[in-house]
C-alpha cells in the first residue's frame, strides 16, 4: 500500500492536565458504521490518509497523550478471512518488535468490537524519497550524496531486521520516508517474511504463499519467480541495490521505471538485468559506484553483496573516496590552473595525464607529471593566495573538482585540524619561495 507522508506542519507542544482531552471525530457516524472503522475511545480517528490493497491509514490523535498517530486497519472485506487477518497481525507484530531508529515504531495492536485488526504507529511527517529523488536530477551532487547516505540510514534498519530474521521483500523509494531533520524511516513490513524461524499458523502463513512478492522495478529475480523458499537477507541487498541504480541513473534495473509491470515482472523472472553503465552514462557517473550497483543487483544471489552490511561498507567507502563529486573534462594542451590566478578550486585525476610548470624567465620549468590519482590547487584554497604554477592536459584529463565548501568539510578546516593543516601547507609554501629566490632550477619532465 502506498504509505502516508505528510509535508512537515510543526505544532507547538500543548499541556492541557487532563485526560481524555474532549473532541470528536471528523468522520461522520454512518461512514465509520458501514465501513467499520475502529474508533477506540482514546483516539480521535480522521479521515484516511492512503488506501493499498487490504487496508487504509488514518491519521489520529491520541487523547491522552496529545501525539499525532496514524492507525492503520484492515479493510472490512478481508477481516472475516482468517488468511489475510492473520497476515495483518503478522505484519503488527513483526513491525513492533524490530525497534530501531530507521523503523517507524508501532504503539499497539488490537482487534476491535466488530472484528477489525488495527494498529497505531507514529505519524511520520516528510516526503517520500519518490518525491525526494524527483525534485533532484540524476547526475547531480546532491542526488548522488544525499541520495547514497538516505540508503545508508536504510541498510541500518535492514542489518537489524535480518539480525531479527526478517527480510522486508518491498524496498522501493515509496516506502522510505525522509524528514526535515535527517530522519529516515524504512516503512510498510506488510510483506516481510521470517527468515530465521516460522509463524504460529507455519506454512500456510501469507507470507509463505507461492507466487511473485514485492515490486516488480524493485525485486530480485528469485521474488519474480515467486518461490519463497528461494528468499532471504541477499533478497533485500538486491532491492537496495535497485534503489541505487535509480539514484545514480533515473531506472530502474530492469529499464524505465514506466514500464508496464508485466514487462517488468518477466524481466525481472528471467533475470535480464540492464545495464547501469548505460543507464548512467549520460550522468558521468563514477565507475567505482557503477560498479557497486551492478555487483548488488547481479540476478544471482551468490554474484551479490553477501549482506547488507557489505553492501552499506562500500557505500560508505565511496562516499569518503569523494568521487561523487562534479567532474571536468579537458582536452589535451588545454590548461586547467594558471600560475597567478586566484585558485577556486581543487582537482584530483581520475583520468589521462597533466604536466605542471611555472615560468622562469619567460621559459617553461616542468615541475611533476601527474597521473590519475593525484591531486593539485589544493594550496591555494587552504592558504587562499595565487596560484603557484599552472596545469596543462597531456591528453584528455578528467579530474573530480573541490570547491572550498566541500575541501573544509572534508579536511576539517574548520577547526584544529584546519590550523594545522594550513600550518603544514604554509611551510611547503615557504620552502617552495625559498627555491624560487635561490634561483635553483628544478630538472625538467619530459611528458
Amino acid at each position: 500500500m502506498s504509505n502516508p507522508f505528510l509535508e512537515p506542519q510543526p505544532e507547538p507542544v500543548r499541556v492541557i492536565e487532563q485526560i481524555p482531552v474532549a473532541g470528536s471525530s471528523d468522520l461522520p457516524p454512518q461512514i465509520i458504521a458501514s465501513e467499520k472503522i475502529p474508533t477506540p475511545p482514546h483516539l480521535l480517528v480522521s479521515r484516511a490518509l492512503a488506501r493499498g490493497g487490504m487496508g487504509h491509514v488514518h491519521p489520529c490523535t491520541d487523547r491522552n497523550l496529545l501525539r499525532q498517530v496514524a492507525m492503520k486497519r484492515l479493510d472490512k472485506s478481508y477481516a472475516s478471512q482468517p488468511f489475510y487477518r492473520d497476515a495483518f497481525i503478522a505484519e503488527g507484530q513483526m513491525t513492533g518488535q524490530l525497534e530501531h531508529p530507521n523503523i517507524v515504531p508501532v504503539h499497539e495492536l488490537a482487534i476491535d468490537e466488530s472484528g477489525i485488526p488495527y494498529f497505531t504507529m507514529k505519524l511520520v511527517q516528510g516526503i517520500s524519497f519518490t518525491d525526494w529523488l524527483r525534485r533532484r536530477p540524476p547526475g547531480s551532487v546532491e542526488r548522488i550524496e544525499d541520495g547514497i547516505e538516505i540508503l545508508l540510514k536504510v541498510c541500518d534498519a535492514l542489518a537489524y531486521a535480518h539480525h531479527r530474521g526478517v527480510v522486508h521483500r518491498d524496498l522501493k523509494p515509496a516506502n522510505i520516508m525522509v524528514g526535515d531533520f535527517g530522519q529516515v524511516y524504512l516503512m510498510d513490513w506488510g510483506l516481510a517474511k521470517l527468515v530465521g524461524s516460522q509463524p504460529a499458523s507455519g506454512r500456510g502463513a501469507l507470507m509463505n504463499a507461492p507466487g511473485p512478492v514485492g515490486t516488480p522495478d524493485y525485486m530480485a529475480p528469485e521474488q519474480a519467480r515467486g518461490n519463497p523458499d528461494d528468499v532471504d537477507a541477499r533478497s533485500d541487498v538486491f532491492g537496495v541495490g535497485a534503489l541505487l541504480f535509480e539514484v545514480l541513473s533515473g531506472q530502474g534495473p530492469y529499464g524505465r521505471l514506466d514500464l508496464d509491470n508485466k514487462i517488468v515482472l518477466e524481466r525481472a523472472a528471467k533475470g535480464a538485468v540492464a545495464s547501469i553503465d548505460a543507464a548512467a552514462e549520460p550522468y558521468g557517473i563514477a565507475k567505482r559506484i557503477r560498479a557497486i550497483a551492478e555487483r548488488a543487483t547481479q540476478a544471482e544471489p551468490a554474484k551479490r553483496f553477501a549482506s547488507i552490511t557489505e553492501l552499506q561498507d562500500a557505500m560508505r567507502a565511496f562516499l569518503h573516496g569523494g568521487l561523487h563529486l562534479p567532474r571536468k573534462t579537458f582536452q589535451p594542451g588545454e590548461l586547467i590552473v594558471r600560475e597567478g590566478e586566484k585558485g577556486d578550486a581543487a582537482y584530483m585525476i581520475i583520468g589521462g595525464k597533466c604536466r605542471a610548470y611555472r615560468t622562469v624567465e619567460g621559459a617553461e620549468e616542468t615541475l611533476s607529471v601527474m597521473e590519475p590519482g593525484d591531486a593539485f590547487g589544493e594550496m591555494a584554497l587552504i592558504l587562499y593566495e595565487p596560484r603557484a604554477a599552472s596545469v596543462v592536459a597531456i591528453d584528455t584529463v578528467t579530474v573530480v573538482v573541490l570547491d572550498q565548501a566541500t575541501m573544509n568539510e572534508g579536511l576539517g578546516l574548520s577547526g584544529w585540524t584546519g590550523a594545522l593543516v594550513r600550518a603544514l601547507a604554509q611551510r611547503f609554501a615557504d620552502l617552495e619561495q625559498m627555491v624560487r629566490t635561490s634561483g635553483l632550477r628544478r630538472h625538467s619532465q619530459n611528458p
